[in-house]
């Protein structure tokens, strides 16, 4: 029963993300490619650094989270450690969350530090009580004494919103009297044992909290237009309900639950413009951690190579304890980076500067194939996370293919560049894969099949979105420079059939065994 519960949660949170998808679409479906494009390039070089240098503080906020846990369980920990392990499973948990467990990462490095199994409950526990007394607290002191502008059509005012910022306010204050009267002992509730943080601990729980909101909000505020008339004291309450939102339907990353939110709030900017920051905001918050995780680490294994003996023994087994893992994300996102980019019309004008420099069948091919090894990326993703060599070669291998369809396909550098600082801690640590196993022998989890057929569904979405429907069944075969819409529709196509060929031939391998 348990286990079909964990499938029915998987599929409510794709059938929320498809939901938001679709509204989402309700929105945008008015504005072309161009004008998102647009909006993008509107955006200020010096907004662009702000954000960046707001998410560097932010993620230093976030450090907290643990610092206090740890603190509140009585448990010490390294500085250095504690900075490893939030960053790293920040990182993890915004990108993926709860639908290819983000506290993955969490519970592999301490539980190779040494904390035991309910040690690390309480302390994710205590990590999640500290998002909420926080958002609570916030919530409730900008709902009671500066009231956001709700849109008149849902029928909600500041008689409303008062109310129910004095009642998110009451609960924090509820939570921090507790701890007073606790003084950090365990309390019972329904015959359960909870333990609570002193009241210093709570306290700090709640303003940690609120800083890492606003910082965030802020990160995102800072790559809105100058003149859009929506003061930050406006943007915030938008955010933090869809930042509430996000947590509570377990969306990898929010996508489209971010995006709808905060389009239908902030009623007083464009569509296209929000989405675009949005965008923006996902690629400096989410992706450029992401991969710079990945890089950092791959230097970090070269290091502890190269003093390989002595002190450096403990740091090489916990890194190989986790590393993999975090690898296997990373080859995920690569994946969808490059399912998703094929579907993107290449700029005409750039297509005729090709076309006196690159052959028709090259450009073709190398468009088709970048598509093809964003999908084996996306199936082999979970079979390095086992720390299989075979799928270490086989990811090796396609991520090199991708580095040089990518420069054939248009001389796409910023996703040759993404390829490359994955390709480069994978090389940089393949003594961690050495399991002699074959690809296709374990159960393949339901999670990370949910996962690819997302990524998979939604390029296909985007690109009968952008490009529609083959007019007559001779479309798919024009071939020419210029014929973006039949190129990426055959892409789409290949990507399909190679999506079902792969699945076939898992399923024969695991009959056999």
């Amino acid at each position: 029963m348990k286990k079909y519960l964990g499938i029915l949660g998987k599929l409510l949170v794709l059938a929320i993300f498809a939901l938001a998808i679709w509204l989402l679409y309700q929105k945008l479906r008015s504005y072309s490619l161009h004008e998102i494009k647009l909006s993008l390039n509107h955006i200020p070089v010096t907004h662009l650094a702000l954000s960046f240098g707001l998410m560097i503080l932010n993620y230093g906020i976030l450090i907290g989270y643990d610092w206090l846990a740890l603190k509140a369980i009585h448990k010490k920990l390294g500085m250095s450690r504690v900075c490893m392990v939030s960053f790293v499973g920040c990182v993890i948990s915004y990108n993926f969350g709860a639908l290819l467990g983000g506290s993955t990462v969490r519970y592999r490095l301490y539980s190779a530090w040494g904390f035991g199994a309910l040690d690390i409950v309480r302390l994710v526990l205590m990590l999640a009580v500290t998002f909420w007394v926080g958002a609570m607290g916030l919530a409730g002191v900008i709902f009671l004494f500066a009231p956001p502008d709700i849109p008149a059509g849902l029928g909600i005012g500041p008689a409303h919103i008062r109310p129910l910022g004095a009642a998110l306010l009451g609960l924090c204050l509820l939570y921090l009297i507790v701890c007073w009267w606790a003084r950090g002992r365990a309390i019972r509730i329904f015959g359960k044992e909870f333990a609570l943080p002193t009241l210093s601990i709570a306290v700090a729980q709640t303003v940690v909290a609120g800083c890492d909101l606003v910082a965030a909000a802020s990160c995102l505020y800072a790559l809105l237009p100058s003149d859009s008339g929506v003061s930050f004291l406006e943007f915030l309450p938008g955010y933090l309900l869809a930042q509430v939102t996000v947590v509570l339907t377990h969306v990898p990353g929010g996508m489209g639950v971010l995006e709808v939110i905060l389009i239908n709030l902030l009623h007083g900017i464009s569509s296209q413009t929000v989405f675009a920051a949005i965008l923006a905001f996902r690629v400096i918050y989410y992706l450029l951690p992401l991969m710079l995780t990945a890089v950092l680490l791959g230097c970090y294994e070269i290091y502890l190579r190269r003093h390989d003996a002595g002190s450096f023994h403990d740091a090489s087994r916990w890194l190989q304890a986790w590393l993999p893992t975090l690898l296997a994300y990373a080859v995920f996102v690569a994946g969808a980076v490059l399912c998703l980019s094929v579907v993107i019309p290449l700029n005409p004008r750039y297509l005729l500067f090709l076309r006196n420099h690159i052959p028709l069948w090259c450009l073709e091919g190398a468009h088709m194939l970048t598509g093809l090894v964003g999908v084996l990326l996306l199936v082999l993703a979970y079979a390095l996370e086992l720390r299989k060599r075979a799928a270490w070669r086989m990811v090796v291998g396609a991520l090199c293919v991708g580095i040089v369809g990518n420069l054939c396909k248009g001389g796409d550098w910023p996703e040759a560049l993404l390829l490359l600082a994955v390709l480069f801690p994978l090389l940089a640590s393949r003594r961690s894969f050495g399991r002699i196993a074959p690809i296709g022998r374990r159960e393949y989890p339901i999670q990370w099949a949910m996962a690819v057929a997302l990524v998979v569904s939604c390029a296909i979405l985007l690109g009968v979105t952008l490009i529609g429907l083959p007019p007559d069944s001779d479309f798919l075969l024009r071939t020419s420079y210029l014929a973006n819409g039949p190129r990426i529709l055959r892409t789409l196509t290949a990507e399909l059939v190679f999506l079902v060929l792969l699945i076939g031939l898992y399923a024969r391998r695991r009959k056999r065994c």
